[in-house]
């Protein structure tokens, strides 16, 4: 499979938007196989190149957590949309907790 069609494939799969709940799974590097899960809400959604830029915050314990993902990444390994949110039509939000 060329490289071509893998990144087409990830493409097609983005219906992702700010206010919506995500779970990640992400490898700490490319040599590790130790795997981060992460999941959270979206507040900033940047999609002007082929590689979109998610920025999703989680609250534990009082202490806000916020991370920064390129989704085609090859760190990646999996990503799925757990609550969708269609009201929010901004493409950053600000005001959460």
């Amino acid at each position: 499979m060329s490289l071509l069609n893998i990144i087409n494939k990830k493409i097609i799969n983005k219906n992702f938007n700010t206010g919506d709940w995500i779970y990640l799974k992400k490898k700490q590097s490319i040599f590790d196989k130790k795997i981060i899960e992460f999941d959270g809400f979206i507040i900033s959604v940047k999609k002007k190149n082929i590689n979109p830029i998610i920025t999703i915050i989680k609250k534990i314990n009082n202490i806000i957590i916020k991370r920064i993902f390129l989704i085609n990444s090859p760190l990646i390994i999996d990503y799925r949309v757990l609550k969708n949110k269609k009201k929010n039509k901004k493409s950053k939000i600000y005001k959460i907790f």
